[in-house]
């Protein structure tokens, strides 16, 4: 432990008072103490700028500074080093603007970087020795610089009072514009001339603008240049050599030359220009060269860069135009060429036959532009929308009719060697190609008619595919769109239970049965509700004798259960498997129940006439005319008909063929239809045409109610409003002359434009 004690003579007693004095007078400097003192400082700031050794050290400098500070002298030194700058910095950059552009001793640029890095670092030395002087009268008096300002004054005064400001920013753009040229310059240079700018605070005020209008200058000739030799489109190989030979170049190769030139903008930022001159620089070149020839650039050459699917080039013309704000040019010719191309394909009649398919090429080919090439842009995708309504709804009805005939080539057994997810997406882009029309009422019709005969002539692929088909009509259109479409997969899926019971029911019988009959065949029904599916004309047709009593026994079963509902029999609808023994072996022919019932008629007979045969099946003419045709001139002839033609007559007499010979053992002999899908198509649209109309009648009522008085024009605006399908103006006026003569509507007295509405 360490202690401390007071002396004895500190405790206690009387203290003593230490009391300190001021000088008498202050001591007398020698008479010349100034001037050599100054002379001494003077002699080490010129040792200094001439990068030689000072005569006396450092720190007795800065204590002679200190001294004269002291002593009321700071104003003559300040005064001193002042002249000093001045002299030294004109004497320098005289001697260099005296100079040629380039000299034996290098550039006038390179002279000047060189003078620079020299006179601050000699400006950071005379500071250190002058720090004194700096910090108690420099910075403590408002109208006097500090020793690094009053040294970057020197020099910004000799270049304002000079020409050579001017000529150090000539020469700079000059050295720039070698560099644009393919010419190697000393960017180190530049770098210290931008710095030495920067510095004195002459960058923004005059290098910065000078270099913009250089450069908005120089590139406005060079793009004038290139634009008005342009040439039409050319592969890459073609590219190069063209621009090898004569400095041409076609719009993708002047795009790939534009981002060059952007590039090397932006590494000459990174290499000696100020980061405050980005925005502008780019902004300047992307005006000259892109911007003043959008018209032209996308007038010559963008159909041709999309026909030719030149997805990187689209790219950056994207990617340009979007740096100068020009989207609105680029959506107008990419929705022309949509419509162009489009209304090419709609306006061909002989390209019917596969107008869907070039069309959902055309869908795809624009989704894979939109996706890589513009970035999904929300406004060039809804350009593609706008344009794809307008030329596929110029046939109005025709589009519902092949797109419903599209689905239904897809959804046929025949595409059970696709595969599913490949039958998926073919399904998906089919739904949108059929977002754009505007008869989705009619493409209603015409895809229930046709999912009738894929359900009841077996040839639907899959029925959880056409489920999900279904399924995506309702995510488009609504529950209410497809009640019919769902009702129809309904009845199919009770029809199916009903006929595994009935076989259910058969098999038990067998079972108790030792010998199942020799007569026994395969039956099943489908039940449809009438609602759902398409109406069908009766056809008046005598059965055969085992098929009457299956359809007896199922009409039995089926009243059983389902008391007060009338079966109405379509047999037009019905087909059949038969199994024939020919000369050659045991074939099936899968047959309508018509055609069935008529070679049913030859398992008794080996020969029969025309009349016989409609005695027997009870057919009007038309109908069995093109049921023997089928089965004795078509592709299979299962039946002789005498005398030979293709004509069916009624004097004509038939025999079944038993030589008939085919490699295939089951064979499908379709029935021949005449003009079939004609009448179907006029029925299917009179009736979607009837149910507009009263849904426009609809529209009308509820406008009126609504409104109570209005002028025809807002009237038809807002009828176009509610309805999802298209109408013309001749149309609309009739129907609100149909709602006049109902007593639904009056004309105003004084404005017959006017209607009121009539509760």
């Amino acid at each position: 432990m360490w202690t401390s004690k007071r002396p004895a003579s500190l405790i206690g007693g009387p203290q003593k008072k230490l009391v300190i004095k001021g000088l008498q007078a202050l001591p007398t400097l020698p008479p010349t103490y100034k001037t050599d003192t100054l002379e001494r400082l003077r002699s080490a700031v010129h040792a200094i700028q001439q990068n030689q050794p000072t005569p006396q050290g450092l720190e007795e400098l800065y204590r002679d500074c200190e001294s004269l500070c002291l002593h009321n002298f700071s104003s003559e030194v300040y005064s001193m080093l002042r002249t000093e700058f001045v002299r030294y910095t004109q004497q320098c950059l005289s001697y260099i603007d005296s100079q040629p552009d380039v000299s034996a001793a290098g550039s006038v640029l390179e002279q000047v970087r060189r003078f620079w890095e020299d006179y601050t670092q000699q400006l950071s030395m005379i500071r250190c020795i002058f720090l004194y002087l700096d910090r108690t009268y420099a910075l403590n008096t408002a109208s006097i610089e500090s020793l690094w300002a009053l040294g970057l004054s020197a020099v910004r005064q000799h270049l304002a009072n000079t020409n050579m400001r001017s000529r150090l920013i000539r020469l700079f753009i000059g050295e720039t514009i070698k560099e644009r040229n393919g010419q190697t310059i000393d960017s180190l240079s530049l770098a210290s001339i931008c710095k030495m700018f920067v510095d004195l605070g002459l960058y923004t005020q005059f290098l910065q603008p000078s270099f913009i209008e250089a450069t908005k200058e120089y590139y406005q000739k060079e793009s004038l240049r290139a634009i008005s030799s342009m040439v039409p489109i050319l592969q890459s190989t073609e590219r190069e050599a063209e621009m090898r030979s004569s400095n041409s170049m076609d719009v993708p190769g002047y795009l790939a030359h534009v981002q060059r030139r952007l590039d090397e903008e932006s590494q000459r930022i990174t290499h000696y220009l100020m980061p405050s001159t980005r925005s502008m620089l780019m902004a300047t070149t992307l005006t000259e060269l892109v911007e003043r020839h959008v018209g032209k650039l996308l007038a010559s050459s963008f159909d041709a860069m999309v026909d030719a699917d030149m997805i990187s080039d689209l790219g950056v013309l994207y990617s340009l135009l979007l740096q100068v704000s020009q989207l609105d040019a680029l959506q107008q010719s990419w929705g022309a060429y949509i419509r162009k191309t489009g209304l090419c394909i709609m306006q061909t009649p002989d390209l019917d036959a596969v107008l869907v398919d070039r069309l959902l090429e055309l869908k795809k080919k624009l989704d894979t532009i939109l996706q890589d090439a513009f970035q999904k842009n929300a406004r060039l995708v809804s350009a593609l929308q706008s344009a794809f309504e307008t030329f596929i709804n110029t046939r109005r009805n025709k589009p519902a009719q092949l797109i419903a005939r599209q689905v239904d080539n897809y959804l046929r057994s025949s595409s059970k060697h696709v595969v599913e997810q490949d039958l998926v997406n073919m399904l998906d882009r089919i739904i949108a190609l059929f977002r754009f029309i505007q008869g989705k009422d009619l493409f209603e019709a015409y895809y229930r008619r046709d999912l009738a005969k894929r359900f009841l002539g077996n040839r639907n692929s899959d029925m959880d595919i056409e489920r999900l088909m279904v399924q995506k009509l309702k995510t488009e259109c609504g529950a209410g769109y497809t009640d019919r479409l769902e009702g129809m997969l309904r009845d199919m899926a009770i029809s199916e239970e009903l006929d595994m019971s009935d076989q259910q029911t058969t098999q038990q019988q067998d079972q108790q049965q030792s010998s199942p009959g020799a007569e026994d065949i395969g039956f099943r029904a489908n039940v449809l509700t009438m609602a759902y599916w398409p109406s069908y004309d009766p056809l008046a047709l005598v059965l055969p004798h085992q098929v009457e009593q299956e359809q007896t026994k199922f009409i039995s079963k089926y009243s059983q259960t389902h008391r007060g509902r009338k079966l109405m029999w379509q047999h037009n609808l019905g087909t059949c498997l038969i199994k024939v023994n020919f000369d050659e072996g045991l074939k099936e022919l899968q047959l309508s129940l018509v055609q069935g019932t008529v070679m049913l008629l030859f398992s008794e007979e080996d020969e029969l006439t025309y009349t016989q045969i409609q005695q027997q099946t009870g057919l009007e003419d038309d109908e069995l005319q093109r049921v023997l045709q089928s089965l004795a001139c078509g592709r299979f002839r299962v039946l002789i008909k005498e005398p030979k033609g293709r004509a069916v007559n009624t004097t004509d007499k038939f025999e079944f063929n038993a030589k008939f010979k085919s490699p295939q053992v089951r064979i499908k002999i379709s029935q021949i239809a005449v003009k079939e899908v004609e009448t179907d198509t006029n029925e299917i649209e009179e009736h979607v045409h009837l149910d507009r109309m009263y849904r426009v009648d609809a529209a009308l009522v509820r406008i009126m109610k609504a409104r109570k008085t209005i002028e025809h024009s807002a009237l038809s605006s807002e009828l176009l409003g509610q309805l999802d399908f298209a109408i013309s103006a001749t149309e609309i006026k009739d129907r609100i002359e149909t709602m006049l003569d109902r007593d639904y509507l009056r004309r105003d007295d004084a404005d017959a434009s006017t209607y009121h509405y009539i509760a």
